[in-house]
């Protein structure tokens, strides 16, 4: 008797000390939060945006960057940018887009050009290290070249102009380093794959690359670029060297009012009829007029003068286009953005209903936001 006394008591001492256990076992650690991460890390960033897009034009489309449907919607990039870049030591950064513009970006950047179904591209991915004035930068980054820029968000305008997709490269493969004189003068030196190529093409050298940017005072500043390397791009012999000097100047008016001026001169040895030098030469204008807050006003003239043939394949063509924007924010991370546009050819290069045209004409309404 004394032993079934003794077993049950056991019995029920271990179902408590179970339950007490059960009732009192600590609970797994939560992981982090996103905010709790950045904020023990100073320094690091995600960023990003997303932008749909509507368009509509008379023609088929021709000369654009991302506007490739003649009446439709696109979601048109949808893109995350993770970043810790210290003003000393040593950083990186990743951008990946996805949607339509990252199929067209992605196709750019391989050799040959190929039809990719693929509607995601690695934007950016570099790795940096900084001390002192001096930054050196390896991997893939965007070009020194161009007052626009991929992200949709930082431009103005809906469309790209004739110099961004037409004259100018949009991002390199190589190293780059930089040194920062003063806030008036930062010198850039670097080598890379060329233009926008992930790759080398075959047989072809590096491309060099030089730049200067500096902000001389609140009301001015500037930059250029200055690139040189054998391409197969523009036609000619695929060894060909392909230069270009880009020149961007900007000038702050007033707190409201502001004037941008971009300059390209392009040229492909053995591009021109007869096997000599191809020429085109760009001027970009633009201009930004804030009303309030909410609203602002834009401008954009352009003018292409084609001497080779290197953007239309007509020798002596003469491109012109000017576009009205107007960018409205109800809220800090949303703009809306309707915008309408008109190309104009020398000879006929644009196609309506199967007829060639010398003029092409566009709208277009977006919606980005960022975060």
């Amino acid at each position: 008797m004394k032993k079934i006394v003794l077993a049950a008591c056991l019995a029920a001492a271990y179902g408590y000390a179970g339950f007490v256990c059960a009732q009192t076992a600590p609970a797994a650690p939560a992981a982090p939060s996103l905010g709790a991460v950045l904020a023990a890390t100073p320094g690091l960033s995600i960023t990003g945006y997303v932008a749909s897009t509507y368009t509509h034009f008379d023609t088929v489309p021709a000369l654009r960057a991302f506007d490739t449907s003649q009446n439709g919607f696109k979601v048109n990039q949808a893109a995350a940018t993770l970043a810790y870049l210290p003003s000393s030591g040593a950083g990186a950064q990743v951008t990946v887009i996805g949607g339509s513009d990252a199929k067209i970006l992605r196709q750019g950047e391989t050799w040959p050009f190929n039809s990719t179904a693929s509607q995601f591209d690695l934007n950016n991915a570099f790795v940096q290290y900084a001390t002192g004035p001096v930054t050196v930068m390896a991997g893939k980054f965007s070009t020194l070249a161009g007052a626009e820029v991929t992200d949709p968000a930082n431009d103005n305008e809906i469309s790209r102009s004739l110099l961004f997709w037409n004259m100018e490269p949009g991002t390199h493969t190589g190293l780059r380093a930089s040194y920062a004189v003063d806030p008036a003068v930062t010198l850039v030196a670097g080598v890379n794959n060329g233009w926008n190529f992930t790759s080398s093409p075959a047989s072809t050298s590096k491309t060099l690359e030089l730049g200067a940017s500096g902000t001389p005072s609140k009301m001015f500043s500037y930059s250029a670029a200055f690139y040189s390397g054998q391409s197969p791009l523009y036609g000619g012999l695929p060894t060909g060297t392909l230069q270009l000097l880009d020149l961007v100047g900007t000038i702050n008016a007033t707190d409201a009012l502001s004037f941008v001026g971009n300059v390209d001169i392009l040229s492909k040895d053995g591009a021109a009829a007869g096997g000599g030098k191809g020429k085109a030469n760009g001027l970009a204008l633009y201009a930004n007029y804030t009303l309030t807050d909410q609203w602002m006003l834009s401008a954009r003239g352009e003018y292409v003068d084609d001497k080779d043939g290197l953007i239309t394949a007509i020798a002596g063509n003469k491109l012109k286009e000017l576009t009205l924007a107007a960018n409205y924010m109800p809220v800090k991370n949303l703009k809306l953005s309707g915008e309408v546009r008109q190309d104009r050819s020398d000879q006929p290069f644009f196609s309506k209903d199967g007829v060639a045209v010398n003029n092409q004409t566009s709208l277009a309404l977006q919606a980005v936001y960022s975060f």
